[in-house]
């Protein structure tokens, strides 16, 4: 077959791929390897089609097929996707290194470095590659968030909340850095601002909003195994929140003789109460939850 034939072929398998006919490209792919094994572009799309469906051992013996051929930045970088997806951290870290060997600034390697450094406990080696990634581009909102979580991890709460705020900045109203914005300030002792990030995150955020709706109209036009629910949790709800306050005021009058509310109280109320479609008191009570577990680590919540 000419080289105008496979040429062809390649376009045709594009295509296929292009219409999201995968295992039929797939198989094209494999037709122009079988007539031309040289052809390091048809590894590299068939190594793709392998990825895309979830076939991460065939993509990995593929790239490996091509890079005989030759090496590339980007081969080395799926690679390295693959043996990530496959928890095959070591190998991954050193198939990306490849990549960076090849090409410095390969935004892409140093993003997966990072992660998969984390995932190997090295936070500090993680921390390193995802300022080489804001090096790169300092805006990419994925590498702050990340940065984020590395600071949180290992207890660096200022850094932490100034990498939050940038990833925040770049993309606002992320309900998952908002959310660790809200822990970020109870470690910091700032439950203001928790409560005031976490509110808002309730009222934005569409996971939330939708929830939020549905109990609204459930309790509206409720059916009678969803009235039964209701009647017996404003039941509940009001014995738990007597126990609750009764505990706080005993407390507040002899300290020495009996304990304040512990967080699993806090956190029973919060979820009542976000049952009941009331989420501002469901905050105030997880708010508390979260500044007795901070003000007292020995207690657990079971």
């Amino acid at each position: 077959m000419t080289e105008a034939d496979i040429k062809r072929k390649f376009n045709e398998a594009l295509k296929l791929e292009k219409e999201g006919k995968i295992s039929q490209a797939a198989k094209v792919y494999s037709e122009i390897l079988g007539m031309n094994p040289k052809f390091q572009k048809a590894y590299l799309n068939l190594g793709a089609l392998y990825s895309r469906t979830g076939d991460s051992e065939k993509a990995i013996k593929t790239y490996q097929k091509a890079l005989e051929l030759g090496k590339t930045t980007e081969l080395y970088y799926n690679l390295g996707v693959e043996l990530y997806r496959l928890g095959s951290l070591d190998a991954a870290v050193k198939a990306l290194k490849s990549s960076l060997e090849l090409n410095k600034k390969y935004l892409n390697s140093h993003l997966l470095l990072a992660y998969c450094y984390k995932q190997l406990d090295r936070p500090d080696k993680s921390e390193l590659y995802l300022k080489n990634a804001i090096k790169l581009d300092p805006k990419n909102k994925t590498a702050y968030a990340a940065l984020a979580t590395i600071y949180f991890d290992t207890e660096k709460w200022e850094q932490a909340l100034a990498a939050a705020n940038v990833a925040i900045q770049i993309n606002p109203n992320d309900p998952r850095m908002e959310i660790l914005m809200t822990e970020i300030h109870v470690k910091l002792g700032n439950y203001k601002q928790s409560f005031e990030t976490l509110k808002k995150v309730t009222t934005t955020a569409q996971g939330f909003v939708q929830f939020n709706d549905s109990i609204k109209a459930a309790k509206q036009k409720p059916k009678p195994e969803e009235k039964v629910f209701f009647d017996n949790l404003e039941v509940l709800t009001r014995k738990k929140l007597d126990e609750f306050k009764d505990k706080l005021t005993l407390s507040k009058e002899n300290p020495q003789d009996f304990e304040a509310p512990e967080a699993q109280d806090a956190l029973d109320l919060s979820l009542m109460y976000l049952f009941h479609g009331d989420t501002e008191r469901a905050l105030k009570y997880l708010l508390y939850a979260q500044k007795n577990l901070q003000e007292n680590p020995a207690s657990e919540t079971g």
